[in-house]
């Protein structure tokens, strides 16, 4: 009963994401979760050494069999791509309660619940649905689902709840390019509420961490955007260098390292947003430097055509 309840949802579920594309991601208000019962499913997550045993093989078989199902997406209306979605949650959620005595398979339902309600647009279930993954399966989903329920309350807007689980996250195994994404996070959320001098000292801290030359330059576009709003055109300058040292050193000689490294440095934002904030600072000058001269010489002009003509006697026409 259990394997039928299992590859009945999936196919679902892969339905509905199918005929699905991702939200934008946009802060939404605040959901039924509360927030005790989240703090206290956050407190128990930790990523443990020892697993919380394997699912079947049939299951496992189920899984693949209905993702082998996946059909094209029709054209459905946004209405009924959203209740397929809801009802595909809604199921998998039932089975994380099904497969209680299962830790490992609930896990897996729940993480696809959190999934679907995320494209669903539901930031409350879905941040649910990570911290119970991570919570029932701390080995595979504890850090990421922690990061995902970060995830989850930064667009609810609850800054205090969403620093405090990207810590978390962190500090599962802070090696991890999960561990980076939160250190990034936490900094970005700074800047955002205008702690810029905070935001720097985290950003900075981020870049000598980055487990990765790739996380490294993007960790040091966000740094150098933040010294941009700071004011300091030079060291937002000095950190786009050191991106730019930091791809060919570690590239090394593989060209396809380097093309990869190359093309994170120039995809980085803070080129333009330099090159504005230099336009706007030192143009403005050069603005005013042309206005005056400009008005100099119109009033140059306009005292010569005012001086009187010369008058011309009858006897010279």
């Amino acid at each position: 009963m259990r394997l039928r309840m299992l590859l009945v949802v999936c196919v679902t579920l892969g339905l509905a994401v199918a005929q699905t594309k991702p939200p934008q991601e946009a802060p939404v208000g605040e959901g039924s979760v509360q927030r005790e019962a989240v703090e206290q499913g956050v407190g128990k997550v930790g990523v443990g050494k020892q697993g919380v045993g394997k699912i079947g093989a049939s299951a496992r078989a189920a899984i693949r069999k209905a993702r082998a199902m996946l059909v094209a997406s029709g054209e459905e209306t946004a209405a009924e791509r959203s209740r397929r979605l809801e009802l595909a949650a809604r199921a998998l959620d039932q089975l994380v309660a099904d497969f209680a005595d299962e830790p490992a398979a609930a896990a897996m339902a729940a993480w696809h619940a959190a999934e679907t309600w995320r494209r669903h647009g539901s930031p409350p279930l879905a941040e649910k649905g990570y911290l119970r993954a991570a919570r029932l399966n701390a080995p595979r989903y504890g850090q990421r689902g922690l990061l995902r329920a970060a995830d989850m309350q930064r667009r609810q807007q609850r800054v205090a709840d969403a620093t405090k689980t990207y810590r978390r996250a962190e500090a599962a195994d802070p090696r991890t390019a999960y561990a980076q994404d939160a250190r990034v996070w936490v900094a970005r959320m700074l800047l955002a509420n205008q702690q810029v001098e905070q935001a720097i000292a985290r950003l900075q801290a981020a870049l000598e961490s980055a487990p990765s030359p790739s996380m490294a330059i993007e960790t040091a576009d966000h740094l150098a955007k933040a010294w941009i709003v700071k004011g300091d055109l030079e060291s937002a300058g000095f950190v786009i260098d050191h991106a730019r040292q930091l791809a060919a050193d570690a590239s090394g000689d593989d060209p396809v390292m380097a093309e990869r490294l190359d093309r994170a440095y120039t995809r980085m934002r803070a080129h333009r947003a330099l090159q504005r904030a230099r336009d706007d600072k030192f143009g403005a000058k050069q603005d005013a430097v042309r206005l005056d001269a400009h008005r100099k010489r119109s009033a140059s002009r306009r005292a010569g055509g005012s001086r009187p003509r010369p008058k011309t006697s009858k006897s010279s026409k």
